[in-house]
């Protein structure tokens, strides 16, 4: 396993992992709880990681993850498979965990 990203929060790194596993990597969720030991330990160790199972998947997955994160703004789009509203950068449903075409 490889560690590609700490994320800012939990519900961001799950959101990773279901992007990341909708483009055929494999990755978990690391230190999940451990923001309660926030001041404990240094606060890079305390933030949800998100690390992939595969070491040659790492670099792909950094690149996706970076494109998500830097994607721009735009209309909230419509869930083609549960009709919920999403933001415009996501590119999967946070109800359902459809795809969101673009």
């Amino acid at each position: 396993m490889k560690r590609v990203h700490a994320a800012t929060n939990l519900p961001e790194a799950h959101l990773l992992v279901d992007l990341l596993a909708h483009r055929g990597i494999r990755a978990r969720v690391l230190n999940a709880n451990a923001s309660s030991l926030a001041g404990e330990l240094p606060i890079d160790a305390s933030l949800p990681q998100v690390w992939v199972e595969h070491a040659r998947d790492a670099e792909r997955a950094r690149a996706i993850i970076d494109a998500f994160l830097r994607s721009p703004g735009g209309p909230p789009r419509t869930c083609p498979a549960c009709g919920e509203e999403n933001p415009s950068s996501f590119d999967l449903c946070w109800s359902c965990g459809a795809g969101l075409e673009r």
